[in-house]
């Protein structure tokens, strides 16, 4: 088995690229809002966009046009990706038993219901 490269790993086509950005930009915010009361939902979307920019430093005969739509296209896909991994973190801290609308305790969890937090 060959191993795989980086530069192969960084490819605008790639589409393994945008699900591990996505789980660690989750990972990233969740962190942020644990720590620092940051906006999940938005600080996603902000490290989403940076971390597409992954693209601009592939290599590749890909011309400029075609990198500004894989740009927005990842960036999106791994924002989608974070929320979804996300939700997937709320559903196995919280099954739907245990889900209530009452106010969240003094402590965050980790994982926490993005769209229903304040901005």
């Amino acid at each position: 088995m060959e191993k795989a490269r980086v530069d192969e790993f960084l490819q605008p086509k790639a589409m393994l690229t945008p699900g591990i950005a996505g789980g660690v930009t989750m990972l990233i915010a969740n962190a942020l809002w644990v720590a620092f009361s940051l906006p999940p939902r938005w600080t996603s979307l902000v490290l989403s966009f940076v971390v597409g920019l992954l693209v601009f430093v592939a290599k590749g005969g890909v011309p400029g046009w075609q990198r500004a739509v894989y740009y927005v296209l990842n960036s999106l896909i791994i924002f989608s990706v974070s929320i979804g991994t996300n939700y997937v973190g709320v559903g196995l801290t919280h099954p739907p038993a245990q889900q209530s609308n009452a106010a969240e305790p003094a402590a965050r969890v980790f994982f926490g219901d993005w769209l229903r937090l304040g901005l």
